[in-house]
Formats: structure tokens, C-alpha cells, sequence
């Protein structure tokens, strides 16, 4: 996930939103991707300084990356060229544990349902669809979206996620060379 962000990050000159689903990662990637990428980038992570001033940064500062969690996947508007690359290196299911998942998978269950395909499943589509959406919030908007969990393409659920993507979107699976090859060929021509 580090070498990939950090390709991806130099590939898209900054500009680029990684969408995490823990501070843990957040931290450890973040760090990690900063001490990468050296002094050319602006490196912003999201607990270091309000949401407001992280995203006044990102939009005000060249070859910016923003990572974030829970509250960056939904509700965040950077129209135009700031932002050209959404990282998603986990498919955003909810912690299993949390209280209200669980009360809600027990109830379902206690109804002959399946908690992971009814409950986890849906939300975590529609918390990926939420983040995806971080990338085109104007018609004129382009770029990449990198999702780097495989579960995506391995698991039979990963269909959910690739029929929520928006019409015209064509997915493309292959080796992170590959996709970082074509991701750097999309992002030059106009």
C-alpha cells in the first residue's frame, strides 16, 4: 500500500485524496507515504489540523495529499484540477465489533438473514460510492480512482462495489504497474 500511494502520489503530482478506514493506517501509511515523497509535496493528514484548514490547504497548495478518514469519504467538495487521484487501499466495511453493527447484525440474524451480504455488504457500497464520489463533483472534474484492495476483483461481493460505480466508468484490473502506467497516460492527456 506505501509504495503504491507514493507512485500514485508522484504520478498525479500531489493532488490526490487517500481515503483510509482506521487512524492507525492513516497514521502508519501517512508517515510513511510523507517520508517517501520528501520536502516537493504537501502532506496533510487529517487530525493534525481542523477539516476546514486541511482542505483550505489541500486546495491552496500544488502537489498536496490529504489523508483521511470516516469524515473525508462523504461531504467534502474540491472542484477542478486540486484534486485528480482518490486512493482507496481498503473497501470501507465497518468495524464488525461496534456496538450498533453488532446489535444490528444480531437483529437480522434473529430473523434468518445474513448480516455480512444484507448489513455489511450494503454499507460499505455505499460508503465506497461516497468516496468515489470525492473525484467528480463537477462535470468538467477527471481522474483516477485507485482502489487497491483486491477483494474487489477476488471476492464474490467485490460485483457490488464495481455495479455502484457511475455509468461510464470503466474499471480497469491489472498488476499496480500497469495501473500506474495507464494512470499516468489518463492523467496527461487533456
Amino acid at each position: 500500500v506505501i509504495e503504491a500511494v507514493t507512485e500514485a502520489v508522484r504520478i498525479a503530482e500531489g493532488r490526490t485524496f487517500v481515503l483510509l478506514t482506521s487512524y492507525q493506517m492513516l497514521n502508519r501509511v501517512g508517515d510513511a507515504v510523507s517520508r517517501r515523497l520528501g520536502y516537493g509535496f504537501t502532506v496533510l493528514k487529517q487530525g493534525d489540523l481542523p477539516r476546514e484548514r486541511l482542505l483550505e490547504l489541500f486546495r491552496s497548495r500544488p502537489r498536496a495529499v490529504l489523508f483521511g478518514t470516516d469524515s473525508f469519504w462523504e461531504g467534502v467538495d474540491v472542484r477542478g484540477d486540486a484534486l485528480s487521484c482518490v486512493i482507496l487501499p481498503k473497501l470501507p466495511f465497518r468495524v464488525p465489533t461496534e456496538p450498533v453493527q453488532v446489535a444490528r447484525a444480531e437483529k437480522l440474524e434473529a430473523r434468518g438473514g445474513d448480516a455480512f451480504r444484507e448489513l455489511s455488504v450494503p454499507q460499505a457500497v455505499l460508503k465506497f460510492r461516497q468516496g468515489f464520489g470525492r473525484l467528480v463533483r463537477h462535470r468538467s472534474d477527471r481522474g483516477v480512482v485507485l482502489v487497491l484492495d483486491v477483494r474487489i476483483i477476488k471476492k464474490g461481493y467485490g460485483r457490488s462495489f464495481l455495479r455502484s460505480l457511475p455509468p461510464g466508468v470503466q474499471p480497469q484490473i491489472a498488476p499496480l504497474p500497469g495501473i500506474l502506467e495507464g494512470m499516468a497516460g489518463f492523467l496527461r492527456r487533456e
